[in-house]
């Protein structure tokens, strides 16, 4: 008949909800790759005194502009922690959002973390689920997801339905109106609601995009196992959803109703720590990947094969 699954964010405590028997998704896109693509923002451009400097003497009759570059330097590098008093602060006057460009990127990075998967521990997992990747959960989770003293062979389906009661899905809406502050103040909210409908505002306000990337065309996708410190390497976005599955699927019980199933039931990564980024953001990040092992040989290897037993035309 075929088991059910569900993949699930064990540190978020955020699951997909049922995703049904293997063959009815496995082949075709999913959500799950934007929630694990990494925020990105530039690690090496920071805000100067001279970025400062050069921009305040456009406007000298600006009042926020006559403080110190150092205090303003100071403003801004106190609100990186609270994104939406940041980008009040830049909506001041236009030079003050050029200033705090950078700072924005590093403060969006802190709060689309919050919501992103990127980094969690990750599994695909089956209600027919045994036992958990070894280490998967520490006792006090045990607890928490009520599965302590049960015998070690019946916690993945439990951790299965518990999920489906008690996760919650990953959220959709995690734009500046969403906070209460913003609920609770009708002046502010009438104020951001007439900048989100301008550009370049609108984007910073809503956060109602996937924050992709923007990749040259010699760059390439990174799926990275963090715990491991493996990846798999892709020229294009396509067929990531595929590379994943392949990887974190975690089950005791064959009968998947797909040809070549078994093959995805004890994923190497299930339940490890996961992304999705660049490659030159991968390199920025690791300048010494002597760490680092390349698995993509072996990973294409297994979806061509399943491919073949599907009867499907797929390109790695």
């Amino acid at each position: 008949m075929g088991q059910y699954w569900r993949i699930m964010n064990i540190d978020n405590e955020e699951s997909t909800g049922g995703l049904g028997k293997l063959e009815e998704f496995f082949w075709y896109s999913s959500r799950i790759i934007s929630y694990l693509k990494t925020p990105p923002y530039d690690y090496y451009i920071n805000i100067s005194l001279l970025m400062l400097s050069q921009i305040c003497r456009e406007d000298p009759t600006s009042i926020i502009l006559s403080l110190p570059n150092e205090l303003l330097l100071a403003i801004v590098e106190e609100l990186l922690e609270e994104y939406l008093d940041l980008i009040c602060f830049s909506l001041t006057c236009s030079c003050i959002w050029d200033v705090t460009e950078q700072v924005r990127y590093r403060s969006l990075y802190t709060r689309l973390k919050t919501s992103s998967w990127a980094g969690g521990r990750i599994i695909l997992l089956g209600d027919y689920a045994g036992a958990l990747p070894k280490g998967l959960l520490t006792d006090a989770e045990k607890k928490q997801f009520e599965l302590h003293g049960h015998d070690d062979d019946d916690l993945g389906a439990l951790l299965y339905y518990y999920a489906d009661e008690k996760f919650e899905r990953p959220p959709a809406n995690i734009s500046l109106f969403t906070d209460k502050r913003i609920q609770a103040n009708r002046i502010l909210r009438k104020e951001l609601l007439g900048y989100s409908h301008c550009e370049p505002f609108s984007l910073w306000i809503w956060l109602w995009g996937d924050f992709t990337p923007s990749r040259s065309p010699q760059d390439r996708w990174i799926v990275r196992n963090l715990t491991k410190q493996e990846y798999v390497i892709k020229t294009r976005s396509r067929n990531l959803t595929q590379v994943l599955y392949c990887l974190i699927g975690c089950s005791d019980d064959p009968s998947v109703s797909m040809r070549g199933g078994e093959l995805l039931i004890h994923g190497a990564w299930a339940g490890d720590r996961i992304d999705i980024t660049l490659v030159s953001f991968h390199k920025r990040e690791h300048e010494d990947e002597s760490g680092w092992t390349d698995i993509t040989a072996g990973v294409k290897k297994t979806l061509e094969e399943l491919a073949a037993r599907e009867m499907r035309e797929f390109e790695f």
